[in-house]
């Protein structure tokens, strides 16, 4: 016993992360999930001091892992820990202003409230997509379609300083409806699915213009997701026969000599999908879904459950099941993915306040003056949303706990 006592204590000194030099640790540090940070940083003063440094912070990018997808506005689920978590009340959330389209953006948001601010969308038209222009730019363009067979769109630039919507494209066939978009790696695209006959579209931001791809949809595509993944364009959804939801399955847009296809790539376990039906084989059609840096968390707001998609990997995993809502709460909104930040690890919260001249605080009702304020100072609209930071800081709490 103390010789292998002795061993252990050999080897434990052996690699000690005191003697690594300072921007060695900062690289190991910078490819850890931010959310996996927190119990690091608690761990001893020179670790919090090393996250400090500007240096460290410009070596962080979005971690695929470091997600708390909003599944209700106030209830998140974070599938690295396999945790959900209950949010604090936050006023821009709550009946009757719900978002309305979340952004590419991890922070950014529409919300009813945010459009008292900006000029009215067109007759007959709602809000398809927020597209977060690459950075430098802070800026967003808005898409906006209208209903019915003939579907007409609209785009507002937030850098415009004309602060008008303009009057784009229309959909070169006729479509029931339009399902959700995805946007292109380049932010130059966007890619929608229409529902009523399938088909896959394409919008162009720069001209407007929209075209249908010739690419034959899955037979019995149902309940479809699209989304994009290391450049790559794929479709997540159930495969219907008479009636019945049978299975769900993952495809790959693949552009091959002869012609577009869609691939498939995975197909969800009979125990995983068992799950997300709840038993309801013969009445479950319909499930929600929401994905970020090729996370897909798909969700069954009726019966509480969960499942998760890592296009990296091909897994499925079962995550905890939701319970203890009511059915306004269950029904009312799915789909926006929060990242936190690294300063938060930090205990630096930030006052909930305008952050930059395109960049609002999240509670509209509170903030409305200086709202106002802003938008006449720099003369553009701003819809730009960040979440408070109190909101990010007990999520981050919350895996720990």
């Amino acid at each position: 016993m103390a010789s292998s006592s002795t061993t252990t204590t050999t080897d434990a000194s052996s690699c000690q992360w005191d003697a690594l030099p300072a921007h060695l640790q900062e690289r190991i540090l910078s490819l850890i999930p931010v959310t996996e940070l927190l119990p690091v940083a608690a761990a001893s003063r020179a670790l919090r001091r090393l996250l400090r440094y500007p240096a460290f912070h410009a070596l962080l990018s979005p971690h695929r892992l470091d997600a708390f997808f909003l599944l209700t506005p106030r209830l998140a689920v974070h599938p690295l820990s396999r945790r959900v978590l209950r949010t604090p009340p936050l006023a821009a959330l709550c009946p009757p202003s719900y978002p309305l389209v979340s952004s590419a953006s991890p922070s950014r948001l529409i919300t009813c409230n945010t459009l008292h601010f900006l000029p009215p969308i067109p007759d007959g038209s709602y809000l398809l997509s927020v597209v977060v222009k690459p950075p430098p730019s802070s800026s967003c363009i808005l898409v906006a379609v209208t209903t019915g067979a003939a579907v007409r769109s609209y785009t507002l630039d937030t850098a415009d300083p004309s602060r008008q919507w303009a009057s784009r494209g229309d959909v070169p066939v006729s479509i029931s409806l339009l399902g959700n978009a995805a946007v292109s790696g380049d932010r130059r695209q966007l890619f929608v699915l229409g529902r009523g006959p399938d088909a896959l579209l394409v919008f162009d931001l720069a001209t407007g213009t929209w075209k249908v791809l010739p690419v034959v949809m899955p037979q019995g595509l149902t309940t479809a997701h699209l989304f994009v993944y290391d450049g790559k364009l794929f479709v997540v959804g159930g495969v219907e026969r008479l009636g019945e939801v049978e299975r769900v399955v993952v495809w790959r847009l693949e552009d091959e000599k002869e012609a577009m296809v869609w691939r498939e790539v995975g197909v969800m376990p009979a125990e995983v999908f068992d799950e997300l039906v709840a038993g309801r084989h013969g009445s479950f059609w319909h499930f929600q879904a929401a994905d970020r840096l090729g996370i897909l968390c798909l969700y069954n707001a009726v019966d509480g459950r969960l499942v998760m998609f890592d296009a990296a990997d091909g897994l499925w995993t079962v995550l905890p099941r939701v319970s203890g809502l009511d059915a306004e709460e269950s029904g009312r909104w799915f789909g926006h993915v929060l990242e936190p930040e690294v300063e938060l690890l930090l205990g630096q919260r930030r006052p909930v306040i305008i952050r930059d001249e395109n960049v609002i605080a999240a509670d509209c009702s509170s903030h409305a003056h200086s709202w106002g304020q802003q938008i006449s100072r720099v003369g553009t609209v701003s819809i730009g949303m960040y979440f408070p930071d109190h909101l990010r800081w007990d999520l981050l709490k919350g895996i720990c706990m």
